[in-house]
């Protein structure tokens, strides 16, 4: 279990970074797109933060055989 969400997580914290990044190279932002890219910061932010706390070392995983 613990896999498939490090693996969920990994690819939604991806793709709001690609998307923030190609956001923030845009010349003249419309306000949506500010509104967007605030958006895909904070979802990149806390799936580092839960990356980090999924890829705990101390605890083993159940789940695995």
């Amino acid at each position: 279990m613990k896999k498939s969400i490090l693996t969920l997580t990994t690819g939604i914290t991806s793709i709001a970074i690609v998307t923030s990044l190609h956001l923030a190279t845009i010349e003249n932002p419309t306000d949506i797109q500010n509104q967007l890219s605030t958006t895909t910061n904070t979802i990149a932010i806390a799936g580092t933060t839960a990356i980090f706390g999924l890829l705990d070392d101390d605890q083993d995983d159940p789940s695995t055989p």
